[in-house]
């Protein structure tokens, strides 16, 4: 089956919004007396992959692609692809389940988003015609005039809140996606009213609900590229309790803004959780198999919504597969074998803090991956308590606003990883101020006039695989509602042979991933 097949299928579907003139809930033996209901408002699965080799667009997306204006051109054209259970590391966008999927996705779709499209970035790449590369070019110049830089005002967000989405897991692996959990979050927003959204929009930052809303769409359109050069794919979806009514101008709202597609169907149910779990793994290329198999819905469900985002690039210098050597990682638990990728004599910056040191490794389309190294003594935890750590981390412009950073050779070494997390964020999110959307004084009316409900947990899941190809990486996040001195003069050794933080970001600056390796 083409990949494209199910994007055909959705928005063959009559795109109308649902009507407030639904049907009134039918009992279907229901515990209607429960005080409170849920909604599993699911932010899921945003797949990182950052590739090396040559670019291959395997097939197309899942869904229409976004665009930027009419100056842009159609798709590229398909390609044959397979699906593999082996981490993919070459710029790839992500596979497609089969035709159960189709047939599971088109009969509960009520309105399929309409992505805009991209210039695709020619298939011969650097030896196409000059003509292609410029069109694919101004296109790429004309998405960072219009959209880049919106998530400038975000970096007070991600100071506070990193540590309570990282926190509290001494001497583990653990992982998050800041900005995945934002689109969770904003989103949020959409669906709730009075002191809930109020809280929402103090933890972003947003003064209301239409800069928000502007602002998220200004990012889904700057970080978002499926142009077959690399792939930060967005994806969003709405999945409605066929029972209950639900008011149309919010669906708009989100539709538009964040072009999320919406599916109706019976929660609880078999078909429904299997649909749930097929559009997911579509999205993310099955990484996140393994988190996604567990969700599964209530009766009482009212609404689930998810986030999805897939992201892929190319070192812009590969680590050599005949350079790496088994070492040893110095662990939390105790020395254990590693084996290290190693670049060296290359010319770069290192950068350093109090407690910290850190080098970066550019990707092709303009992207970075930050290696930060606690000092001997301090741990990664630590220094997610350090101000300055995190204004490093969270920098828009770091070579421009860092004193200490000095140009000098760095001869990089770098522990083949495999890190997961699944792990609750509430604890984390009422820390941050986030109280009433888990108690009945939850206000979700620009949703629907169905009174009781509240956010019940949330939940983030992510993985990172590093290797000598790139770094394959995803995330979900499921809502319900019921270290360093200064360097030497020319040359240094950057060893990551203990703890240490990473963070993926993205050519807008945004952070897609960030996480702490323990045990690689």
């Amino acid at each position: 089956m083409k990949p494209s097949d199910i994007s055909d299928a959705l928005n063959g579907v009559d795109p109308a919004y649902v009507k407030e003139s639904e049907p009134e809930p039918v009992p279907h033996n229901k515990r209607s007396n429960r005080i409170v209901t849920r909604i599993a408002a699911i932010a899921a699965a945003l797949a990182v992959i950052i590739g090396v080799g040559t670019v291959v667009a395997r097939h197309g997306m899942k869904n229409p692609t976004p665009s930027i204006q009419s100056t842009e051109t159609e798709q590229p054209s398909e390609q044959p692809s397979g699906q593999t259970d082996a981490p993919v590391t070459a710029a790839q966008p992500p596979e497609q389940d089969g035709d159960a999927a189709q047939s599971l996705l088109r009969s509960l779709t009520a309105y399929a988003a309409e992505y805009p499209a991209q210039t695709p970035y020619p298939a011969e790449g650097d030896f196409a015609e000059q003509s292609e590369l410029d069109a694919w070019y101004d296109a790429w110049r004309l998405r960072r005039e219009r959209y880049y830089g919106a998530g400038q005002t975000l970096e007070p967000f991600f100071i506070r809140s990193l540590p309570a989405f990282l926190g509290g897991y001494e001497g583990d692996n653990t992982v998050c996606s800041p900005l995945n959990i934002y689109y969770a979050l904003a989103m949020l927003a959409e669906i709730s009213d009075g002191n809930t959204r109020a809280q929402v929009l103090s933890l972003l930052g947003s003064p209301d609900i239409e800069t928000m809303r502007s602002q998220a769409n200004r990012l889904f359109n700057a970080n978002y590229r499926n142009d077959g050069s690399a792939y930060c794919i967005l994806a969003d979806s709405l999945w409605l309790n066929e029972d209950v009514t639900f008011k149309s101008d919010t669906l708009k709202t989100l539709a538009e803004s964040y072009y999320a597609s919406t599916y109706r169907g019976q929660p609880g149910t078999r078909e429904f959780d299997d649909a749930i779990h097929a559009w997911l793994n579509s999205q993310t290329d099955g990484l996140l198999r393994d988190f996604v198999s567990g969700i599964k819905t209530d009766d009482l469900d009212v609404l689930s919504l998810y986030t999805t985002a897939y992201f892929g690039d190319k070192w812009m210098a590969e680590f050599q597969a005949d350079s790496t050597k088994a070492g040893v990682f110095h662990s939390p638990a105790g020395d254990t074998d590693a084996d290290f990728m190693n670049a060296t004599d290359l010319w770069g910056t290192y950068y350093w803090g109090e407690r910290f040191g850190a080098v970066k490794k550019v990707l092709q389309q303009r992207g970075t991956v930050w290696f930060i190294l606690p000092d001997e003594g301090v741990s990664p935890e630590d220094l997610l308590q350090d101000e300055e750590a995190l204004r490093f981390l969270f920098a828009q412009n770091k070579d421009a606003d860092w004193k200490n950073a000095k140009s000098l050779r760095v001869n990089l070494s770098v522990p083949k990883f495999d890190v997961s997390s699944n792990r609750s964020l509430k604890d984390g999110l009422e820390g941050l101020g986030l109280t009433d959307c888990f108690t009945e004084k939850a206000d979700f009316t620009p949703l629907t006039d169905k009174k009781m409900i509240a956010v019940s947990d949330v939940m983030h899941g992510a993985r990172v695989i590093a290797d000598e190809k790139g770094v394959t990486a995803a995330a979900y996040t499921e809502m319900q509602l019921a270290g360093a001195s200064m360097p030497p003069e020319d040359e240094m050794d950057f060893v990551l042979d203990r703890p240490f933080l990473f963070a993926v970001i993205s050519d807008d600056q945004m952070p897609l991933f960030v996480g702490i390796v323990n045990q690689p």
